[in-house]
């Protein structure tokens, strides 16, 4: 009766701790519900542990993007904060003084707000934040949208808005 117990128990270990790793949190697969060619970017997205007070950071110098996952993020948050992130890398690959200013008069932002912000802060209250913001929202929809320096666009702006991505980046341009 004990070696039938143990081998019931020991069962019961592996078929819990397979169950578990099939169900394992995987952050990489946010990357499949970014449907756009972001490796073009010639970014690089490399995923960390969490990081108190930050969900993702852009290092334009060395093409890198990081995200710190937290297990109890959902995929849709991660590719949304991924989302954000291309932005920031699209931003500073193609936006110029004279593009950012255009945004910036478009999204009814202050044109002597300086574009970005502190470095290492919370950049949802900059243009380079609203931009990012801005970009995931088209990309990924409105759920998460976080900008504090404009509103959520409207679908009136969203024309406009698409104007500033070529149409392989912002696939709502083909609706």
């Amino acid at each position: 009766m004990r070696r039938v117990l143990t081998l019931g128990f020991a069962i019961l270990i592996l078929i819990s701790s397979a169950g578990t790793s099939a169900g394992a949190f995987r952050p990489e697969s946010a990357l499949d519900l970014i449907q756009i060619p972001w490796h073009e970017l010639g970014y690089d997205v490399v995923f960390l542990p969490p990081r108190p007070g930050f969900r993702a950071m852009t290092f334009p110098t060395q093409h890198r993007i990081e995200v710190y996952a937290r297990p109890e993020a959902d995929l849709e948050l991660l590719a949304y904060d991924i989302a954000h992130e291309l932005g920031h890398a699209f931003d500073v690959t193609h936006n110029t003084a004279e593009t950012r200013k255009k945004w910036m008069k478009l999204r009814g932002i202050n044109p002597r707000t300086p574009w970005f912000g502190c470095d290492r802060c919370s950049d949802y209250n900059t243009p380079a934040g609203d931009f990012a913001e801005t970009f995931a929202f088209l990309l990924r929809g409105p759920k998460y949208f976080r900008s504090r320096i404009a509103p959520r666009p409207t679908p009136g702006q969203i024309p406009a808005l698409l104007h500033f991505f070529p149409k392989e980046f912002c696939p709502a341009q083909g609706d």
